[in-house]
């Protein structure tokens, strides 16, 4: 079995609000090395079954390991999740109780340096969840995007400080690279550079919360992957395809996902939306979500303790009326 590294976050209370019984069918959007669809599988036996999705080759080998004992059950679809809608009327997957997607890096991912995702190591600039069907890389973007286009999705996407400071200061480092470091960006050389830039030695980066190169990196592998766009894409979706009563959870970690999956939930939980000053409904709106949890599910301090990197997770869960 392939060597992967990763802990699944909030699993004890992404069942206990899934409520998964016996027989009951579930989606698993992001399937990793499986423990949330393990802990979902030990629930829903004999006959119950997960579609789980996944682009990144590594993780799939893994999860066959580490899932092997319920291969019966278990259906793997190595795809985005984007494509949830016709890959469940093409596996003819019915009466789906739950659906759970956990967005989330996995610790293979960032320990990975030949993935890039981590600013830590020295390994090439890709970022791709899938580098065998995904073309764009994060090097492709400092390299070859505008500096306009650079400094968009570092706004949007990172929140990055001194944004259009560092989106001038790429554009003018690019210039005196040779053709070939063009061709094989170092995450160690986009760190490099970025320190240049804002004038920072790497000897006082321990009086920095989080490191300046953070929020860039994150920019780059939503703007590579494109994570936003596809996550508003298939939360409609989730909603189609749950029976009514089944519930669909989401694990994000940071503000930007999050942000989208309150706004959807909230939009989806309104009733009437007449003026206030109606005082009869004319709109015939109704709620078409029920909100499981008011407030945003994180981590106990005993998990942080165990796995630093779910400090950030955050869970919400809702049910189809």
């Amino acid at each position: 079995m392939t060597e992967y590294q990763h802990t699944s976050v909030l699993k004890d209370e992404l069942i206990a609000l899934l409520t998964p019984q016996s027989n009951q069918n579930y989606i698993d959007l992001t399937l990793g090395g499986g423990g949330h669809s393990k802990a979902i599988l030990e629930h829903t036996g004999p006959k119950g079954k997960v579609l789980a999705f996944e682009m990144d080759g590594r993780a799939i080998r893994a999860a066959k390991g580490n899932l092997k004992e319920y291969k019966d059950r278990l259906i793997i679809v190595n795809s985005s999740y984007i494509n949830l809608e016709s890959e469940v009327k093409k596996h003819k997957i019915e009466d789906i109780a739950g659906i759970v997607a956990d967005l989330g890096l996995s610790s293979d991912q960032l320990d990975k340096a030949d993935r890039g995702f981590s600013f830590k190591d020295h390994g090439s600039l890709d970022m791709r969840f899938d580098p065998n069907g995904q073309t764009l890389t994060a090097s492709d973007i400092v390299i070859d995007w505008t500096e306009a286009q650079i400094l968009k999705i570092f706004r949007e996407y990172g929140e990055v400080k001194q944004a259009q400071r560092l989106a001038k200061g790429l554009v003018s480092w690019r210039k005196n690279l040779d053709k070939q470091k063009q061709k094989s960006i170092k995450t160690s050389m986009l760190v490099g550079a970025i320190l240049r830039i804002l004038n920072i030695k790497e000897t006082s980066l321990k009086r920095f919360r989080i490191h300046p190169a953070t929020q860039v990196f994150q920019a780059l592998r939503i703007a590579v992957n494109d994570e936003l766009g596809n996550l508003k894409k298939v939360l409609p979706q989730a909603y189609n395809i749950l029976s009514p009563g089944g519930r669909l959870a989401v694990i994000s970690f940071h503000s930007l996902e999050d942000r989208i999956v309150k706004h959807y939930f909230k939009e989806m939980s309104k009733g009437c939306i007449c003026p206030p000053e109606i005082p009869v409904c004319r709109c015939g709106n109704k709620a078409k979500i029920r909100l499981i949890t008011k407030k945003a599910i994180k981590p106990s301090k005993e998990e942080i303790v165990k796995n630093f990197r779910s400090r950030s997770a955050i869970l919400r869960v809702i049910e189809k009326i």
